[in-house]
């Protein structure tokens, strides 16, 4: 069974290649994700709709594109990714886990 970091490696993958169904099938259907450009989105089926209809970066065509993301490394029961490079500063990918490794909270901001 892949670890927490792996799982986010994989997560980050996924999004700087744009594999939206393989992104998503790593998500809980409670998940929540929280950015302060786009507030709060509940639920699996909502953040879906986010991905397909907003590019969520990381990928050349995306609007963090240009960002150099950290490996991921635990903070606490969480795994965080830093990104650099970007004209705000720092940003900060913190995911949370339910107990079947399922991604069910996604936190985006500022470092």
């Amino acid at each position: 069974m892949a670890t927490r970091i792996e799982l986010t490696k994989q997560y980050m993958d996924y999004q700087r290649d744009r594999k939206i169904d393989e992104l998503l099938e790593m998500l809980a259907d409670d998940v929540t994700m929280s950015n302060p450009m786009t507030g709060t989105i509940n639920g699996k089926d909502a953040l879906a709709e986010q991905i397909k209809n907003r590019p969520m970066g990381g990928g050349d065509n995306g609007p963090m594109g240009n960002i150099t993301w950290s490996d991921p490394e635990p903070e606490g029961d969480n795994v965080k990714v830093l990104g650099t490079g970007s004209p705000m500063g720092t940003i900060k990918i913190l995911l949370s886990f339910n107990d079947d490794d399922q991604i069910n909270r996604i936190g985006m901001g500022l470092a």
